[in-house]
Order: structure tokens, then sequence, then C-alpha cells
């Protein structure tokens, strides 16, 4: 744990842990200190692994949804840790940490989860209108990743930045922003991976028959549909995110939490409209692979209720990356001002558990959990 709770500058930070480095930790170490980011990962992983698993035993497209639900978490961790306009969010040290101790292992196997149980989900409800099976899979990434980021923000898995504005509004720690942009991204990922192979591939259709909809196409088209559903999804998520934000958040002042709430009723009833006029046919037959997807899904729900309700956040240390510590009398130029201590929001994280704060400068310190308000 010494290493752990060395406190350090950011230039002491770059000694310690040069660039690109692979970083691995003692994962019993780890669990010491926060328990619940542990089993947060294992499950994460597992997810992550079974949906893999349950992909190459279904075959067709199934295994290049997989493959473009973890490029989309590569391009999406790799735009923020490139990003020109600095660090808006910090995890704490995992089990392995990869460039420069800014994104842990993990998290590259939460995007192919969360987006193949979903597009999986909604498959089964084996809507008519496919605007709707879009919106249904957009709907269920939003519903399993709420849980995910109210426990892992709460219990200090990762910090958020202070001062961003777009962060500021949260719904039980979770930001309202973040859900409605993973919520119109999915969305674009699921219209993109489905037509992108049809304009690519005219013999499968279009619109694609249903009983062609997950058989494999040829190869080129498939790769340009899993490389374009991943990469484009993310230009055309934030263009949605922006055409529902700037008009009605920037312009008219409206709260983001109404305006998250107001869109997701609006797609809620479109999907609900045409859930009733679906082509399901019960029962339906299930794999062992498909009943043990269902069960880490349900899993994943049950999971994190249980550490939310079992454990006390303010017993929460997290010692590792964090927000630099500013000097609150001078501003600085930089794209992500540093914390100030007199003024910082002290709903998620504070130094009750460390003898003192940290000395302005630092950017490896220890910040304790807060009590549920």
């Amino acid at each position: 744990m010494d290493a752990l709770s060395t406190v350090r500058t950011y230039e002491q930070f770059q000694q310690d842990f040069p660039h690109w480095l692979l970083n691995v930790r003692n994962p019993a170490e780890l669990f010491n200190a926060q328990p619940s980011y542990v089993v947060s990962q294992a499950l994460c992983i597992i997810g992550g692994l079974l949906s893999l698993a349950h992909a190459l035993h279904r075959g067709g497209r199934w295994p290049f949804l997989w493959m473009a639900g973890a490029l989309t978490g590569v391009l999406v961790e790799g735009s923020m840790y490139f990003s020109p306009y600095g660090e808006t969010i910090w995890f704490s040290p995992t089990v392995i940490d990869l460039f420069h101790q800014r994104i842990p292992l993990f998290i590259f196997f939460v995007y192919p989860f969360f987006y193949y149980q979903a597009c999986w989900a909604a498959s089964k409800l084996q809507l008519k209108c496919r605007w709707s099976e879009h919106i249904a899979a957009g709907l269920l990434v939003v519903l399993a990743d709420l849980p995910f980021d109210m426990v892992s923000i709460k219990f200090l898995h990762w910090t958020l930045h202070d001062t961003e504005q777009l962060l500021s509004e949260r719904v039980y720690s979770a930001p309202w922003t973040l859900l409605l942009f993973f919520a119109v991204a999915s969305f674009a990922f699921s219209y993109l991976f489905h037509n992108l192979r049809s304009w690519m591939d005219r013999s499968v259709g279009t619109p694609q028959p249903t009983d062609r909809r997950w058989v494999v196409g040829t190869i080129g088209a498939e790769l340009v549909a899993m490389v374009g559903a991943a990469s484009v999804s993310l230009s055309v998520g934030t263009g949605l995110f922006l055409a529902f934000s700037y008009p009605l958040h920037t312009v008219l002042g409206i709260p983001h939490r109404i305006i998250v709430i107001g869109v997701f009723l609006c797609v809620a009833t479109v999907f609900w409209k045409f859930d009733r006029k679906s082509n399901r046919r019960m029962p339906m037959s299930q794999s062992l692979l498909d009943h043990a997807l269902n069960v880490i899904t349900v899993g994943h729900f049950v999971l994190y209720f249980v550490l939310a309700f079992v454990l006390n956040p303010e017993d929460t240390v997290s010692s590792g990356r964090h927000q630099p510590i500013g000097d609150c009398h001078h501003t600085t130029g930089t794209n992500a001002p540093p914390l100030c201590l007199d003024t910082f929001s002290r709903t998620d994280y504070d130094f009750h558990c460390i003898s003192k704060p940290p000395n302005v400068g630092t950017y490896w310190y220890t910040v304790c959990g807060t009590p549920y308000e």
C-alpha cells in the first residue's frame, strides 16, 4: 500500500511510471483498498468473455458485433487519452493499467459486454420496425450503464473533473449527459452495424429480411460494417447529442436532466408502440450459453444493487491519479483547470480519512468516499 498511498506531483508521477508502461498490481492489495472495484472489474471481464463465447457459438454476424463493440471501447477511451482538452476522468489503479496508467485493461471488456447483450436482447424482441430495434438497443445500453456508473463513481472507481459543466448534473453520481451520449451513440452503432452491411453487400437485400439479418455476408462488407459502426457511431452520437443539448440547454437554459428524461420518454414511447405489434412467438428454445448470458446480465444488476446496499461508500479509499490540486488564488490557462480545495464539491469524495489534504501541484494522492445523501 505504500506505493499506492505515496503522494506525487505530475512530474514525479511521470518519473515513477514512464509513458506507455504496462503496470501490474497485486489484486489482493487492491481488493483491501477498494473491494467493490475489483469485483466490478471481474464481472465486466467475465461478461465480456462470456459474450465473446456466445458470439463464437452463434456464429454469423455476432462475432463481428462483439469486435465492433470492443473497437468502440478502444476509440472512446483512446479519444479521451489523446484529447487536447486535458483529462476529465481519472481511474483508480487496477490490476493491469495501460498507457501511463490512464486506461485500465478491464474497460475494454465493458463496451462489448454492454453493446452485445443489448443488441442480443433487442434482436429477441423481433420488432417489425427496425428503427425501434435500434432505439431498444440504445435504451438497453443505458440501462446496463446506469448502475455501473452510479456505483463506480460513488465508490471512487474513478473520479470526474470537478468543474466540468457537462458533468455537473448527476443522477445518483452518474452524469445525465453521459447517459444521453451513450444512448444516442449506441443507437447509431446499431443502425450503422446493420445498414452499412446492407449498403455494401446488395445480396442480402434492402431492407434486410429478418431471416438473413444475422447471416454473415462478404468479409469485406462485414469489416466495413464493424469498423464503420464503431467509428462513425461516435461522430453521429456526438452530433445527435449536440442537437439535443445545444438548443435546449445552451440556448434555452433547460437543465440536462429534463432534456434527458424527455428524450428517453419520447423514444421509450416509440419503442412501446412498435413492441405491441412485434413478431415474437413464444416459447423460444435457448442454448446453455443463451442461459449463461441471461444469468450474467441479470447478475450485473444484482451485483451493483448488492454493492450499494452492503458496502459503505464512506469507507472507500482511493489512492491514485486524481484531478491535480491547484492554487485557488491563481487561475491557469490550461484546458483542464486544477482542483481548488476551498470550493470543490464534496458530494463524491473528501479528505476525512487522511491527516491533511494534499498540497498544491499534487497529481497522485488519496481521496476518501462520502456517505449517501
